[in-house]
């Protein structure tokens, strides 16, 4: 009698997890995203913990130690109205994320949108898309978010609509590009002879497939929007004093950049490295992403 052969339910789970742990150490053994990835960490941490990590408030004056060079109780010295400066960059961390999340979380749903019907349905619906959208790329993101504040007021929901507005006409051209490339695949014409509709193909298939170029695009836009808030508060159109943004401390510190620079480049320095970061993983998941960069840098196909 021969002994019952069990079947094997890890059969399937053992290479999916194989999977798993070769796609999360490509992206791990990407340098730049790897390093991207933990400064953003590292500054939502920061954001998230403000209450906690400041040893101040952000409007705390003490008028007896105005413009104080670095010392045990403030350690990059304090602004003209006795305020510290490390505690005011700790909470304009959270401003400049809550920027950058908004814009991308806009830009990225509408453009993403507008691209992919304009892209799929082609016909006149793709021309007067794309004119309105053409319209908008005409005017440098940052003078049209700089107009659009300034016609509805400064305060932080009008700079994340005026920013978004501003750069989610470059998601949609990018979606429009992609969709293009990938409507007439062999895939997406045997969806349609099996009797799908157009709004599911497009869900199902189509967007799916596109989006991994167009994350690429948001991550530099999210670096744009923190530029585009931060050029804003300098100019006193963005979040109005006394909130802690880095514009705003930026603008405060210009006046006595000679006798207390920390001021200014403290701000400076966290918009560069945050930019920074963002740019890195932005171009780390430009090459983990797409299979032609993959196969360029000489990385194994999965």
């Amino acid at each position: 009698m021969s002994a019952e052969v069990l079947p094997d339910t890890t059969a399937d789970t053992v290479p999916r997890a194989r999977i798993v742990r070769r796609i999360l150490g490509r992206y791990l053994r990407h340098p730049g995203l790897s390093l991207g990835l933990f400064v953003l960490v590292l500054l939502s941490f920061v954001a998230i913990a403000a209450p906690w990590l400041a040893p101040h408030g952000p409007t705390e004056a003490d008028l007896m130690n105005t413009l104080a060079h670095p010392s045990g109780e403030y350690l990059l010295g304090t602004d003209q109205y006795g305020r510290d400066i490390l505690s005011r960059l700790i909470w304009g961390a959270r401003i400049s994320l809550e920027v950058a999340l908004a814009v991308v979380a806009l830009s990225l749903t509408f453009g993403s949108a507008i691209g992919a019907i304009a892209g799929y349905a082609g016909g006149w619906v793709e021309r007067i898309m794309m004119v309105c959208n053409d319209i908008l790329l005409a005017f440098p993101g940052f003078l049209l978010a700089l107009a659009l504040v300034a016609a509805r007021g400064s305060s932080l929901e009008n700079v994340i609509l005026a920013v978004s507005i501003a750069y989610t006409p470059r998601v949609a051209a990018v979606m429009r590009s992609v969709v293009i490339t990938i409507r007439p695949r062999p895939f997406i014409e045997a969806s349609r002879a099996i009797g799908m509709s157009s709004s599911r193909v497009l869900l199902r298939h189509v967007l799916p497939n596109a989006l991994p170029p167009v994350i690429v695009v948001t991550t530099v836009s999210a670096a744009t929007a923190i530029l585009a808030e931060a050029g804003l508060s300098f100019l006193g159109l963005g979040v109005q004093p006394p909130t802690a943004t880095w514009g705003n401390i930026i603008s405060d510190g210009q006046g006595f950049i000679t006798s207390n620079p920390l001021i200014s480049l403290s701000a400076g320095l966290c918009i560069a490295v945050t930019v920074i970061a963002l740019n890195l993983l932005g171009d780390g998941l430009r090459d983990t992403l797409d299979p032609q960069m993959r196969r360029y840098t000489g990385e194994r196909m999965l």
